[in-house]
This record gives C-alpha cells, sequence and structure tokens, in this order.
C-alpha cells in the first residue's frame, strides 16, 4: 500500500517536472532564460545562412524541424531525418529514419544538407562528412553548428570542435570551408555557462534545490536576465572571440 502512494507521488512529481521543463521551453525564447544565448545564437546565424540553402534539402537530426519556415522560401524540398523516433526528447517530424554516418540516400542527391547540433553526438563524426559529400550534387552545400566551449548534454555526448577542427573534417573529406563565424564572443560564452550552472544544474536538476527553484522562480529568472545582459555587454566592451560556445559553418562541394 505504501509503495503504491509512493509510486502515485512520484508519477505526479513526474507530470509536474515535465510541464515546468515546457514552460520554460516557452521562455526560452526570452533572455530571462538561462540557455537563452545558445537558442538565440543559432537560430539567427541558421536563418541568416538560409538564402545560400538551394533545391532539395535534408535536415539530419532534424527534431521538430524548427528551421523548416527560414527555408522553405528557398528549397524545393525539405526532408527531415532523425536516427530513430526515440532520438528526441519532445516528438519529432522526421521524413525518414536513418544513421548520419550511412545515409539513406543514393549519390549526389541532395542539393543542401543543414546539420546542426548534431555533430558532437556521433562517435564516427568524419564518416559523417564523408557521407554528406557523397550525397551532395556538385556545388551543394553544408550548413552545421557544432558547440565549442558547451556542457556535456547527453549520453552521446563525444566531442566538441574547434574552427581549425572542423575546417580539417571538411577538407579531408573534399568539401571547401566557405564561413566559419564563431557564434559569440567570450562574455556571452561566459554568462551562458555560468546561468546554465547555477540555474539548469542548480534549480532544474537538482532535487532538493528544485522545491526552493519553484518558489524562487521569479527571482531566480530576473537574475538570468542580469547575467545575459551582463554577458552581452562584457561581449562588446572587451571583444574576444576565443571562447565561442558554438561555431556556424558552411561548406560546398566543388564540381572539379
Amino acid at each position: 500500500m505504501q509503495k503504491g502512494v509512493e509510486g502515485k507521488v512520484q508519477n505526479l512529481f513526474r507530470k509536474f517536472h515535465e510541464k515546468d521543463i515546457e514552460l520554460m521551453e516557452k521562455i526560452s525564447i526570452t533572455p530571462f532564460y538561462s540557455g537563452f544565448w545558445n537558442r538565440f545564437r543559432i537560430d539567427k546565424a541558421i536563418r541568416q545562412v538560409a538564402p545560400r540553402a538551394h533545391g532539395v534539402l535534408l535536415d539530419v537530426g532534424c527534431g521538430i524541424k524548427p528551421y523548416q519556415k527560414a527555408f522553405q522560401p528557398y528549397v524545393k524540398h525539405y526532408i527531415g531525418l532523425e536516427y530513430s523516433p526515440k532520438t528526441v526528447y519532445r516528438g519529432h517530424k522526421a521524413d525518414i529514419f536513418g544513421d548520419a554516418m550511412n545515409l539513406p540516400f543514393a549519390d549526389a542527391s541532395i542539393d543542401t544538407i543543414l546539420c546542426t547540433e548534431v555533430l558532437e553526438h556521433l562517435p564516427r563524426p568524419w564518416e559523417a562528412i564523408a557521407e554528406f559529400y557523397r550525397v551532395l550534387r556538385p556545388n551543394g552545400i553544408l550548413i552545421i553548428t557544432a558547440p565549442f566551449f558547451f556542457p556535456i548534454h547527453d549520453k552521446l555526448d563525444f566531442f566538441r570542435y574547434t574552427p581549425k577542427g572542423i575546417s580539417s573534417l571538411m577538407k579531408q573529406n573534399g568539401l571547401e570551408v566557405e564561413e566559419i563565424k564563431p557564434l559569440s564572443g567570450t562574455g556571452v560564452t561566459l554568462a551562458l555557462l555560468f546561468n546554465l550552472y547555477w540555474f539548469e544544474i542548480g534549480f532544474m536538476w537538482t532535487k532538493w534545490l528544485y522545491p526552493f527553484g519553484i518558489v524562487l522562480r521569479p527571482i531566480l529568472l530576473l537574475f538570468c536576465l542580469i547575467v545575459n545582459v551582463f554577458g552581452w555587454v562584457l561581449e562588446k566592451v572587451l571583444p574576444s572571440e576565443h571562447m565561442s560556445f558554438n561555431h556556424l559553418t558552411v561548406a560546398k562541394k566543388n564540381t572539379k
């Protein structure tokens, strides 16, 4: 009887926590959110580069296809790929399932590949890059974002990428790098890491702190805002790109 009651309490707590996470996801587009800079800068960079896409686009690790609308004006067909239905935390909109390191597509059948926040989760990323080269048509475009200074965020989290590292991967597999863009200065990176540490790890995932986090949520969110703004100011006052949390890379498959 006691175990049954404990089970019901745990189930209620789990459902409440899931609802709380959903609420925080809605807040994530605002600077009150701990991971605001991560989402804002990646989204901005991808939307800015979207006009360079063309033809058939393959979104590797598409999730819920958050960038489909940004690319739709520039591509003929948008294909979303996931490894399996279980690889996405909150649903997916995948059109096809398959391995990024062994893509289920014919040679030279894709014009644009989008691979955002996926490369660090692949145990053999060089095989994925080789596959991207294989399925791209001549003059095809590869758009990638991959973390550099960022916490471990999954059980399958293998690598971090410097600009030279990602450039080397591309060149070794026949792709010409057109652009590598840091998505933050050091100030924003430090603000992001600090907020992820004290808020996410502390008040969201540490069980004994979580109840206090619920009660103090308005104050905590305000503090996240202050840290985010301070990091942005530091980025402007003391410019430095040595600690960018992420980089955008655009590469091309040459006709030669």
